[in-house]
């Protein structure tokens, strides 16, 4: 039976105000960086070409204006990540709307029988390739696979399905 349903975004909300500090060009230091980084829900993200200091190489570089040197795969695309959010503010708080309210309650009713879990954990974290990490029962998100429709930016999907359909199919996977 599915008793709790926990969704984490505080990661993507130190994203924003990293985000909303660069473009009113205010300075943040290393150690923001650092402390993003250092979050558990970050660990997901880490390997051999990729880790808590590749978080801050990249944030460090965006602050500042700075290129990218020497940059591996997952560097790079989560330096154009956050480049994309700077682009246009307003999508980028488009796309944090729907998981601030995303509510997966239904589920509770669905799975009040038979579930794998009694408890779920919904992560969002600013992801590099992977759309999503399972790991027993935490699925963990990659934010930036969210996309704002271009005439209407406050329609939001994920490989073609609304936001909140996305989410409640891969907990589904996870709970059967």
């Amino acid at each position: 039976m599915l008793k709790s349903i926990k969704i984490k975004f505080d990661i993507i909300e130190l994203m924003q105000f990293y985000w909303e500090s660069k473009a009113s060009k205010d300075k943040l230091p290393d150690s923001y960086f650092l402390e993003i980084a250092a979050r558990d829900e970050m660990k997901v993200l880490y390997g051999e070409d990729f880790d808590e200091q590749s978080v801050r190489k990249v944030m460090s570089a965006v602050m500042n204006n700075e290129p990218l040197n020497n940059a591996t795969k997952k560097e790079g695309r989560f330096w154009n990540y956050n480049m994309w959010m700077l682009e246009d503010l307003n999508i980028m708080r488009a796309m944090i709307q729907p998981i601030k309210q995303l509510n997966l309650d239904a589920l509770k009713e669905e799975f009040k029988v038979d579930s794998k879990y009694e408890d779920l954990e919904v992560v969002f974290v600013p992801g590099h390739i992977e759309k999503e990490y399972i790991n027993d029962n935490v699925i963990t998100f990659k934010f930036f696979q969210m996309s704002p429709q271009p005439e209407d930016t406050t329609h939001i999907l994920i490989d073609g399905k609304e936001v909140t359909d996305y989410f409640m199919d891969k907990a589904r996977e996870v709970l059967k």
